[in-house]
């Protein structure tokens, strides 16, 4: 390798990435983008595809991606609107008492289709936008539940965590 090309392949951003910049939204769910705390991009793989030699054995790449779930953890609001969002929408995928509290039979009014498309947005150091992950089609799995004590102390803030499935997402770089 020729050292001209070395040295042409070093980074011009040599930032690093900080976890508490970032911002995390579903359009259809307008408290949880407020009380987000964390979220995690979750981890992608390919099942390996075991090929017999005569000799020793390879492995080449599968054919399909997996991904694995979404979860989020939000601080809980003292009207519990952010847990409530995530309650009714896991309530109106299941229609627990009766069907007509299903999603497609007016069950959870602020959405036309069981799924959502959920954002994260990566800010560089300086809170600008830089890299925007896409989930497609989220639905809730989970939702972690509230416990309640009287031994807490003022200060203790409650929190939740909801798990999503979705179909896929996608990586979109917003600066060059």
């Amino acid at each position: 390798m020729a050292i001209s090309s070395v040295l042409t392949d070093i980074p011009t951003n040599q930032n690093f990435v900080h976890s508490n910049k970032f911002s995390f939204y579903f359009p259809t769910l307008s408290f949880t983008r407020f009380f987000v705390q964390s979220v995690n991009v979750p981890d992608v793989s390919t099942q390996e595809v075991f090929v017999p030699t005569q000799f020793n054995p390879t492995y080449r790449h599968g054919d399909q991606l997996n991904f694995d779930p979404l979860a989020i953890t939000v601080l809980v609001d003292e009207d519990l609107r952010v847990w409530e969002e995530s309650f009714n929408w896991l309530r109106a995928l299941t229609s627990p008492t009766k069907y007509s509290e299903y999603i497609k039979n007016g069950g959870f009014k602020n959405m036309k289709t069981p799924y959502a498309d959920a954002v994260l947005i990566i800010n560089t150091n300086s809170n600008i936008p830089n890299l925007k992950f896409t989930f497609k089609d989220c639905h809730p799995t989970s939702l972690t539940g509230l416990s309640f004590s009287s031994a807490s102390s003022p200060e203790t803030t409650m929190s939740a965590t909801i798990t999503y499935r979705y179909d896929y997402y996608t990586l979109e770089r917003l600066t060059t």
